[in-house]
């Protein structure tokens, strides 16, 4: 078992009450996981607990209450639609539908682990492409990775994290010069957050049934992690194949309940963008006044580069109660990433890196 004096970065990937009791603090800011600190919608929270009253009965197993509330979203058909036990299994579920062993998946060095991890559970080979300069995806880079063995293509928009966008127009340059055989998932899990004038959804490309799977989540802004309900948009033929391996009843009804009434909460959606917005601000300022460089964020969180072991980093944060992401994993031995936390949270982390012993 961790004590206070082994303090190490495993710590991240605890829950706060482990990490309480291993620090021996009442009160840890958790800024890891890339949380929303706002917390569930009041009226998500309603229509779960009335739907714990029908624990006794078989959830929908294809969601299409909520399947045809996102498709009138998107813009796209019911059809077009799959719901998924968060985002880490429409990830597995991509990947157990079309790899084999022998296959190849072209995935950027700097982006969210699972991406790997489904790829080589399947014995496919995962290729990695190298960022930009400035950390950002090399489209180019991609499609010069890609080879008759090539099969699937991840791109994290926003990127996880980067917290960077890609050009629309690159994007949809870059789709126009992919081979017939690859198909392009686009993980959009951030994608409430990010700045609409710099940024485009892939679901547009759904649309124009090109070879794109677009991945959501309600994780993040919609606050629902604990519930695990994500969802895949995409052409109707490659959803189609995606239902023959997905397991029956793998969303349960209290989280379909949540994520339906998750959508009709814009105060909710647009008091959580605030927030974010409010407290990547004040750390923009921090970071300015310390002097450390850092990424301009579309997402929850910010990578900073602090030009010291970022484990050193870690462990004084969390001598004071303040838990972030190392990225030593990622050949980034000296940034870290903060998750953006409640206002007393965005503070109390200002406060603790002044007093860094860089």
């Amino acid at each position: 078992m961790m004590t206070k004096d082994m303090i190490g970065v495993e710590l991240a990937d605890l829950p706060v009450e482990e990490i309480k009791k291993i620090l021996g603090y009442e009160k840890v800011f958790k800024l890891s996981f890339n949380e929303n600190p706002l917390g569930p919608s009041p009226k998500a929270i309603e229509a779960m607990r009335k739907a714990l009253y029908h624990l006794n009965l078989y959830p929908s197993s294809t969601g299409d209450s909520l399947k045809q509330r996102l498709a009138d979203q998107e813009g796209v058909k019911r059809e077009n639609i799959i719901l998924s036990n968060g985002a880490d299994e429409m990830i597995s579920l991509v990947a157990q539908a079309f790899l084999r062993p022998g296959d190849e998946v072209v995935i950027p060095e700097v982006t969210f682990a699972q991406y790997s991890a489904s790829t080589c559970l399947m014995g496919a080979t995962p290729i990695r492409s190298p960022m930009k300069r400035d950390l950002g995806i090399d489209l180019e880079g991609v499609l010069n990775r890609i080879t008759t063995k090539t099969k699937l293509i991840y791109l994290c928009n926003p990127n996880n994290p980067t917290g960077k966008v890609l050009p629309p127009n690159e994007l949809a340059e870059f789709l126009e010069q992919l081979p017939e055989h690859v198909l392009v998932v686009v993980d959009e899990a951030y994608h409430e957050y990010a700045n609409e004038e710099e940024y485009a959804s892939s679901v547009r490309f759904v649309r124009q049934e090109q070879p794109v799977i677009v991945i959501r989540t309600f994780s993040k802004i919609y606050s629902l992690a604990a519930a695990r309900i994500g969802y895949g948009i995409g052409p109707v033929q490659i959803i189609d194949r995606i239902q023959q391996i997905r397991p029956p009843f793998n969303v349960n009804g209290i989280a379909q309940a949540g994520a339906l009434a998750s959508l009709e909460d814009q105060n909710h959606l647009l008091e959580s963008k605030r927030l974010n917005e409010s407290g990547k601000a004040q750390i923009y300022k921090a970071f300015d006044e310390l002097g450390m460089k850092y990424i301009r964020s579309h997402c929850n969180f910010i990578l900073v580069d602090t030009e010291t072991d970022s484990e050193i980093i870690f462990k004084q944060l969390a001598e004071q109660g303040i838990i972030i992401r190392t990225l030593a994993n990622y050949g980034l031995t000296t940034a870290i990433r903060v998750s953006i936390g409640c206002e007393v949270g965005v503070r109390s982390f200002i406060q603790a890196m002044k007093h860094i012993q860089f």
